[in-house]
């Protein structure tokens, strides 16, 4: 991608994920799933969860669960005579009990005490600001502005280049246990136990992770994650091991060393770092990762992995 076309690139998806700001803070009362707040931006509900984190700062639920305990602490301070249940249904809050507990954990104080506490000060202003230069902080300390909820790309320091894949037929081994670092090892270590016996980890066999979900959204041990070798067209799955095949298309694909388990971070970057000025926007795919030796076998547990994200036109 040129230069030149990378300011306005960055501009296209500051202004998508601002479509997606202005949507979330439109609909508080209203059911803000990701794939309602990803058409709003214009963007694939896929990797849409991750790109917002990446460009935000702030994962999609947390930023919709602060900006509708930020309205409620307001409406509280604002609205003495409405009772604190209307209030939590108002700002998107399934009951008043979810909401007590999540109003109590953001702001280290019951919605009742937050009120009576905004009524005995309401008389005197608030600084704006500390002597120490610092934001201003709310009733009980909590600072408004503590999270960052503008898009902020970085300057990209990856190595990326786009490739067309062929389509890939894999032998796979399920995690059972998603994300889960003991479980991808049981998962591969029994996906080898099949192939090896039957001659199939040869040296032009790819070694391939695919992996489904996002641990903001899905918790760990429920994401899925496959373990997969390419294999021929002949060959058919027996007991644990299912066949599947990837289908060809576009990629993004950054080469990176390090060990399996931090692999989290370095998506986040691709995503914050890379797509906002590339062109691109993240495909309806699985990202893949393509494994260059065995982390096991690594003194310092490291791998060379080729992590691929899916992409198409911006």
């Amino acid at each position: 991608m040129e230069t030149a076309n990378r300011p306005a690139l960055i501009r296209e998806y500051e202004r998508r994920i601002n479509l997606a700001l202005d949507h979330i803070r439109d609909n508080l009362d209203a059911d803000l799933s990701v794939n309602a707040i990803a058409r709003a931006a214009l963007f694939s509900p896929f990797h849409f969860h991750r790109l917002f984190t990446a460009m935000t700062g702030e994962t999609l639920y947390d930023h919709v669960r602060r900006l509708r305990l930020e309205k409620a602490a307001n409406c509280l301070l604002h609205t003495p005579e409405q009772r604190i249940t209307d209030i939590a249904l108002e700002c998107g809050f399934g009951s008043s009990a979810t909401f007590a507990r999540a109003f109590r954990d953001h702001f280290g104080a019951s919605a009742s005490e937050w009120r009576a506490r905004g009524a005995a000060k309401k008389s005197k202003k608030s600084k704006s600001k500390s002597k120490t230069g610092k934001a201003r902080t709310g009733l009980f300390g909590y600072s408004g502005g503590r999270q960052q909820s503008t898009p902020q790309p970085r300057r990209c320091r990856m190595k990326v280049e786009v490739k067309e894949f062929p389509s890939y037929r894999v032998a796979y081994v399920r995690s059972r246990r998603g994300y889960e670092k003991e479980s991808i090892h049981e998962a591969y270590e029994t996906l080898f136990k099949w192939a090896g016996p039957r001659g199939l980890c040869g040296p032009n066999t790819k070694v391939i992770g695919a992996s489904y979900d996002n641990p903001e959204i899905t918790p760990m041990a429920k994401c899925r994650y496959d373990a997969c070798l390419t294999i021929g067209e002949g060959i058919q799955p027996e007991g644990p091991v299912s066949v599947k095949e990837f289908p060809a298309g576009k990629y993004a694909v950054c080469r990176w060393r390090g060990r399996p388990q931090d692999l989290g971070p370095v998506f986040q970057g691709f995503l914050g770092e890379w797509f906002p000025s590339s062109g691109y926007q993240p495909g309806d795919a699985p990202c893949l990762e393509f494994y260059y030796n065995d982390p096991d076998a690594d003194p310092k547990g490291e791998a060379t992995v080729d992590i691929c994200i899916p992409v198409k036109p911006l």
